[in-house]
């Protein structure tokens, strides 16, 4: 369980590098990593005397994940910034809201 915590761990910071870098690709990438990640995570048995490390690790990946959701958002708000520039260049009108998840 450890080694799939920190598996998991290196996945998102890498989620993390790829969305402050900007690169779809990179950030495709690196999500389907994660996801596999996260898989492998969730069939693994915590070891006997390993709670206390599993805790630290568990803390650390849900504050990568935070800050992840974070540059989500921030990338999502500076599109739709530049989709409603280009209608006001246009003289259109944005055709529904911007969903996210």
């Amino acid at each position: 369980m450890l080694i799939e915590m920190d598996e998991m761990q290196t996945r998102l910071d890498a989620l993390v590098a790829a969305l402050d870098g900007q690169d779809p690709g990179a950030i495709i990438a690196a999500s389907e990593a994660l996801a596999t990640a996260v898989i492998l995570f969730r069939g693994a048995a915590i070891p006997a005397g390993a709670e206390a490390r599993a805790r630290v690790l568990i803390g650390q990946v849900l504050r990568q994940l935070e800050a992840a959701a974070i540059r989500v958002n921030v990338l999502k708000n500076w599109t739709r910034q530049r989709i409603d520039r280009n209608h006001a260049m246009r003289g259109t009108a944005p055709r529904g809201l911007a969903t996210s998840y």
